[in-house]
């Protein structure tokens, strides 16, 4: 349990951010949190251990302190815990504080661990109450990032999802076109559901197709959703009918396979439960097709309705 004294205001010089680097920037919090200060005032204290030459290492609360910078303020409220500074990183990263953590940001936060106080996957595992596979996934979304991609998550130019989604198993397929997608997310706005449209057609097509989504993900972007909104204008024309036809012209193709097939599937001594699951499938299917033709005949064709409205 983190023992914690009452809050208090600190110079902002004697913050020492050593843990910055592994939080991400995102900018829209961070200027509405800085405009939440500079009207209300900081509300909040952030969390601090405090060192033998009296600086205080932040251990929750960078968004705040970045935003009481912007402010131009020159004290912060302080909440010091006596936890070392080891194990109040640990609880902080077990429960978090100031907000539920970034997988990225975990990532980086267990990789201080094991370098900076020599713990062992297994250590933090435990210390988490988590395994040790979880650990090391974790640790993977920054090993297999490109150095690139990593600042750009960290300065909050592209989001931890785009990273640990997209760049992060591209690059261990193709470093060079990770690379270059990042440098496009950087300095263009594609929606997470543009960017798991394009990974899935990459993954799925030849080196050349590959090769023109990375020269410029943006205009592959605009090409899609120009297709889909085509493909939704075209729906919309052709109504329900449209709908039915379709669906009834897939039923069509899928009858004449089940035909070809059926001389394969049905023979003399064919064990009967095989047999009897088999003419159950098709007595489900018959059963629907009459349903069909049965509200088909229940109306009154067109020719023959005049100018009088037709009834079920």
């Amino acid at each position: 349990m983190m023992i914690q004294h009452p809050a208090k205001e600190i110079d902002l010089h004697r913050i020492a951010l050593r843990y910055l680097h592994t939080r991400v920037q995102n900018k829209t919090v961070l200027e509405k949190l800085r405009r939440s200060i500079e009207r209300y005032g900081q509300i909040t204290p952030v969390l601090a251990v405090q060192e033998d030459n009296g600086e205080f290492v932040l251990i929750d609360g960078y968004l705040r302190v970045l935003a009481i910078k912007k402010c131009k303020m020159d004290m912060v409220k302080v909440q010091v815990c006596e936890d070392k500074e080891m194990d109040a990183l640990m609880l902080m990263l077990r429960k978090g504080n100031e907000r539920r953590l970034e997988p990225i940001e975990e990532a980086l936060m267990i990789a201080e661990l094991i370098e900076r106080f020599e713990m062992s996957l297994s250590e933090v595992g435990k210390k988490m109450a988590r395994d040790k596979s979880w650990v090391k996934r974790r640790l993977d979304l920054i090993h297999h990032l490109p150095e690139e991609a990593l600042k750009a998550v960290q300065s909050g130019k592209i989001s931890t999802w785009s990273a640990s989604r997209v760049v992060a198993p591209l690059a261990r397929a193709n470093p060079e076109h990770a690379r270059r997608l990042t440098a496009h997310l950087e300095t263009h706005s594609i929606s997470t559901r543009q960017l798991a449209g394009l990974y899935e057609h990459y993954k799925k097509s030849n080196r050349n197709v590959r090769k023109r989504i990375i020269e410029d993900p943006s205009l592959f972007c605009r090409v899609e959703e120009s297709k889909k909104q085509e493909a939704e204008a075209q729906k919309v024309k052709n109504g329900p009918e449209g709908a039915w036809l379709k669906d009834m012209n897939i039923v069509y193709h899928i009858l004449i396979r089940l035909s070809n097939r059926t001389e394969t599937v049905f023979y003399r001594g064919q064990p009967e439960p095989d047999y009897n699951d088999l003419m159950q499938a098709f007595q489900k299917a018959k059963t629907q097709f009459e349903i069909i033709e049965r509200r088909i005949n229940g109306y009154e064709r067109p020719a023959d309705t005049g100018n009088s409205e037709t009834t079920p």
